[in-house]
Formats: structure tokens, C-alpha cells, sequence
């Protein structure tokens, strides 16, 4: 593909703000800010601010009419800045009257009817939006008077008959028909449902699902670049490359289940090359997979989770941001070049120190990969979806999680390869942060504005490795004495006293 054609590639900023809580303040929403960053596409809304909802007949709250203006607001601020529009939801967004009466079955023409008139009235409102993006697998609440049902979760005759690749097929059809065809606008199915057999991890089953789309290329597939979700030990999606709509990959710049950008966590070389723990037969990575199709990225800059206690300074996913753009336009790129230019761009102007910087860079991938990871345990399970059991996710601890793993290491007798798996890890961690003290504590980059943070993220990632590895060690201590397996409530107390003696902001256990 020519270098016309590459710049033609949608990169779409998404900000993932945490269910519940407050929007994360973040330069990451500027129309601005992102165009200059290399961004053709913004969602300015999502399925927590209820797109849908609010043009449906029975919308009565109160708020809907600032809702509305906001979005208007926007929309034009977006488009003021050269960028496209996106609101995105969750499939089904039904009003409450019609989800009772559906029960939201893919199947049911009035299910359809209801989705025809609301997506008729949103565009009508909103003309100027590029199109729609529809996650299914999760729902979250919405206003009182719309209900989200999971469309897979029917268990009607017909649903029990068909299946969830009939569900698919016809959720394709209609929204082909309805978004693509009647209404001229473009709709992305964000291939997202949770485990390893969904549609996004089986390709079988998504290329089946799929066999009802009828050419329309305004019909979008977007599926991350990880088999399930955004976690190392993970294969390349082995649906990238299959025929059918359009492409976009996503991509999470400031992982979740990796410290939410409170750690360095360089992205650059496994986005093209693949994670190198993983022994695939086939080649990975966007320099050796894309789509034949590829429509572009979607790209999460910040957020992701539930937790808000996402890092001060967003650093670490800017450089990871700079490099899926720089993928996008040309996946066969050097990340090492990708690398340094991103770091001529923040102002690390000394070239054999920004050399120095990037080595250390580098080696941030083989930290989270000890830092966030079991091994022991990852050789025993090989658990694709969730690795290492979500022992830790967000800024949480999981005593569940921690108890099971516990059990199941003792039982093997390799407790003792779990504590030296933490021990390592606490190395690794000690051995960059004494790295990144020779460049920003008396070294070259030691008056560079982010150089506090960044000594602070090293020094965190010490700080955790040595509470993990305190909580391990009492976790299987305890384990050794006990003449039961471990419980929750056993580990949640052993994670409780260890952030009780070396509390570490913001992290906490599982209630």
C-alpha cells in the first residue's frame, strides 16, 4: 500500500474513563491536541454518557438537554480541529418498554424497530457524526428509562436454535441495512466478547458471524491485537487477517492489568514484532499481520479498568500512543527509530544519552512481564484468557486470586520457584531504577521536566516488586502451615497486614 493510502487509515482516540467514576482529566479529549498528535478520529461519547438514550421518546431526565448540548459541543469542537466524529454505545440500548417486551432477542422484529427509530433520530440530531461504534459482550447501566441487554444472552427457541453465530449474523444484516445502507453513515462492531470462546478470540466462529455482511465497506470490524484481552502471554488475534469488512485494531496504551501507566511499559517492539514470550508457529506483530483490508487503529491513549488512579503524568502512554500512529502509517517502521524520534520530540536532546534512555526504555517490557507476571504459576495453568489469574489488576490485589495461585503452587511443590520468581523480579526492578538515576538523578537528563516522574516510576516499580514479594512469601508461609488450602479471607488478611506495614499509593486489596 502507497504512502497516500497509509495516511488514509483512521487512527480513532477513544479515552476509556472508568465505570462510575469521574472523566479523566486529560489532554487526551483536546480535538487539538490529538490532530496535531497524527489523530484523524475522536469518540466523543460513549456508552457511559448514553448516546442512544437520549433521543429515545421516553427520555424524561432532566439532564438530557445538557447532554445534548454537550455533545453538539463536541462534535463541532472535533471537527473545528479536522478530526471525524464517533459515538459509541452498547448493543442492546433499548428503551425500557421494548426491552421488557424483547427481551432485547436478536431475533424479535420489534427489538429492531426500536433500533431502526433511535438510530434514525440520533443521526438526525447528530449529522455531522462519522458513524457508530457498537460493543456487545458487556453492558453497563444507563438512564432509567433504557435498559442494555446483552443481545447473546437470549434463551428463546429460536436464540437455543440458532445460536450465538445466528445472533451475529442477523445483528450484521440490520445494522449493515440500517447504519450503512438507509442512513449513509459508517458502524464499527467492536468484536468484543469476554473469554476465550467468544467471537473475538475464534476466528471459526467470527468469520461465520460474519458471512451475512454484504459488502457494504462503511461496515467496520474492530478486534485488539491480542487473542483476548490486554495482557502479555498473549497470542497475535489470529483474526486480523481474515476476508470479510474492513479493519481496525485496537490498542491500549497505558495497559490496565500493567500499572495504568504508573510504570514504564514500552510497547513499541511487541506491537511490531510480537510478544516475545509467546511461541507462536506464525509471525506477529503489525510488521508481519495486518489486515488485507486495514481500515486503521483504535487507539486508547489513557484509560482503561475501573479504577481513577491512573499515573500524574502521561509520559509513558504518549510514547506508546507516538508509536501505534507511527505502526499505523507504516507498520514496517523500526521501533528503535520510532523510539528515538519520540524521545528527540520530548526533548531528550543529548544523543548518546537519549541512546542511553532508550536501552532503558527497552528493557521496561521484560520488567512488566516479572513485575505483573507469574511465571511458576503461568507454566502450571497456561491460562490464556486472564494469565497469572488476575492475581493484581488496576490498583488492586485480588485475594481470591492470590489464594487460588497459592494453593495450587504449594500443591505442586514449586513454592520455592514462586518466591525466587518474585526475588528476580525485585532485581530487575532495583537494577533499572539504579539505571535511570545515572541519567535524571546528577546525569545529563537530570533538569528534564519529566524527569521526576520518571525516577518516581522506577521507583514505584521497586516499591511494588518488594510488597509483592513480602505478600508471596507470607502467602506461601502461611500456606505451609495451614492443614487447609488457603481462602479468600486467609490471603486478603496477608495482603491487608503487608499494605498495612508498606502502604504503596494507590494500591489496596479487593473488599
Amino acid at each position: 500500500m502507497n504512502e497516500t493510502s497509509n495516511r488514509k487509515r483512521m487512527k480513532i482516540a477513544y479515552v476509556h474513563d472508568p465505570p462510575n467514576q469521574d472523566e479523566i482529566v486529560t489532554r487526551w479529549r483536546n480535538p487539538s491536541f490529538l490532530s496535531e498528535r497524527g489523530f484523524t478520529d475522536l469518540v466523543v461519547a460513549d456508552q457511559l454518557f448514553g448516546c442512544l438514550s437520549l433521543v429515545m421518546e421516553n427520555a424524561t431526565s432532566p439532564e438530557v438537554s445538557q447532554r445534548i448540548s454537550d455533545l453538539n459541543e463536541r462534535i463541532q469542537e472535533a471537527l473545528n480541529s479536522g478530526l471525524e466524529t464517533w459515538v459509541m454505545e452498547d448493543l442492546f440500548t433499548l428503551p425500557i418498554e421494548v426491552a421488557q417486551g424483547s427481551n432485547g432477542c436478536p431475533h424479535d422484529d420489534e427489538t429492531w424497530r426500536s433500533i431502526n427509530t433511535n438510530l434514525h433520530a440520533l443521526f438526525n440530531q447528530y449529522p455531522d457524526l462519522k458513524g457508530i461504534i457498537f460493543r456487545f459482550g458487556e453492558a453497563f447501566e444507563t438512564d432509567s428509562w433504557a435498559i442494555r441487554i446483552n443481545p447473546f444472552s437470549c434463551q428463546c427457541n429460536i436464540c437455543e436454535r440458532l445460536g450465538k453465530i445466528g445472533a451475529l449474523q442477523r445483528i450484521v444484516s440490520e445494522l449493515e441495512e440500517i447504519v450503512c445502507e438507509q442512513l449513509g453513515m459508517y458502524c464499527i462492531l467492536r468484536m468484543w466478547d469476554l473469554g476465550e470462546d467468544g467471537f473475538h478470540a475464534d476466528s471459526e466462529q467470527q468469520s461465520a458471524g460474519l458471512a451475512t455482511w454484504n459488502d457494504n465497506t462503511r461496515l467496520v470490524v474492530s478486534v485488539k491485537h491480542t487473542a483476548t484481552d490486554y495482557w502479555r502471554n498473549q497470542p497475535w488475534n489470529n483474526s486480523i487477517e481474515l476476508d470479510g469488512p474492513p479493519r481496525l485494531i485496537e490498542f491500549q496504551c497505558e495497559r490496565e492489568y500493567e500499572f495504568l501507566g504508573l510504570v514504564p511499559n514500552w510497547l513499541g517492539h511487541s506491537l511490531s514484532q510480537g510478544f516475545p514470550e509467546v511461541d507462536e508457529d506464525i509471525t506477529t506483530g503489525l510488521a508481519n499481520s495486518v489486515p488485507a483490508n486495514w481500515a486503521g487503529t483504535y487507539i486508547i491513549p489513557r484509560g482503561g479498568g475501573w479504577s481513577a488512579d491512573h499515573a500524574s503524568d502521561d509520559f509513558w502512554s504518549e510514547m506508546n500512543a507516538h508509536a501505534v500512529i507511527a505502526l499505523t502509517d507504516n507498520p514496517n517502521r523500526d521501533p528503535d527509530e520510532i523510539l528515538d524520534e519520540f524521545l528527540k520530540q520530548s526533548g531528550f536532546d543529548d544523543h548518546e544519552s537519549r541512546f542511553s534512555f532508550a536501552t532503558l526504555i527497552k528493557m521496561s517490557s521484560d520488567l512488566i512481564l516479572h513485575l505483573r507476571y507469574l511465571h511458576t504459576f503461568q507454566d502450571l495453568a497456561k491460562q490464556i484468557w486472564m494469565p497469572s489469574h488476575n492475581w493484581f489488576r488496576d490498583d488492586t490485589f485480588v485475594p481470591g486470586a492470590c489464594a487460588h495461585i497459592t494453593n495450587l503452587v504449594t500443591k505442586a511443590g514449586l513454592g520455592d520457584n514462586l518466591r525466587a520468581d518474585r526475588a528476580f523480579a525485585s532485581i530487575i526492578a532495583r537494577t533499572q531504577l539504579n539505571r535511570a538515576e545515572a541519567l535524571f538523578n546528577g546525569g545529563r537528563f537530570t533538569n528534564h521536566p519529566k524527569a521526576e516522574f520518571i525516577l518516581n516510576s522506577y521507583h514505584f516499580a521497586v516499591n511494588f516488586a518488594t510488597l509483592s514479594e513480602s505478600i508471596w512469601n507470607d502467602l506461601l508461609d502461611t500456606a505451609s502451615i495451614s492443614p487447609t488450602p488457603l481462602d479468600r479471607q486467609d490471603a486478603k488478611h496477608v495482603i491487608l497486614e503487608n499494605l498495612e506495614r508498606t502502604p504503596l499509593n494507590p494500591l489496596r486489596c479487593l473488599d
